[in-house]
């Protein structure tokens, strides 16, 4: 009798995982020009030559999609933060490198030497995916 009712609750319990989802990794978009620009943070991470990081890729498709919305997506370049430096290329941005500036609830802003704009981190609580 217990055995029965075990494997109807597991039945149960596999059947609602099926139909639930925690997110849904085919509505994340993204943007053609950031994903050039950030692909080599993603490529760097996975592979030491180009046809390593292709195959990883074409293996782990729903990875590669939350990494680059990490590298590409997690942070933005607020505009003349300062009044004097340099404008920030954002594609020289490896933002794991910033992620210990970052906050649970309110966005951060991080500014670098020689540069009048500054980095924005999202909250924590906004993210999508943290490696």
């Amino acid at each position: 009798m217990k055995a029965n009712l075990k494997l109807l609750f597991l039945g149960i319990f596999t059947t609602m995982s099926f139909f639930s989802f925690s997110q849904d990794w085919s509505k994340i978009k993204l943007n053609a020009d950031k994903e050039k620009q950030f692909e080599p943070y993603v490529q760097i991470r996975h592979s030491s030559t180009p046809a390593e990081y292709k195959i990883w890729k074409d293996n782990n498709k729903f990875q590669y999609v939350k990494e680059m919305w990490y590298f590409s997506e997690s942070f933005y370049v607020k505009r003349n933060h300062l009044s004097q430096g340099e404008t920030l290329n954002e594609s020289i941005i490896d933002i794991s490198r910033f992620e210990a500036n970052r906050n649970a609830t309110t966005e951060a802003i991080v500014t670098l030497p020689g540069f009048k704009d500054a980095i924005v981190l999202l909250p924590a609580n906004q993210l999508i995916y943290k490696p």
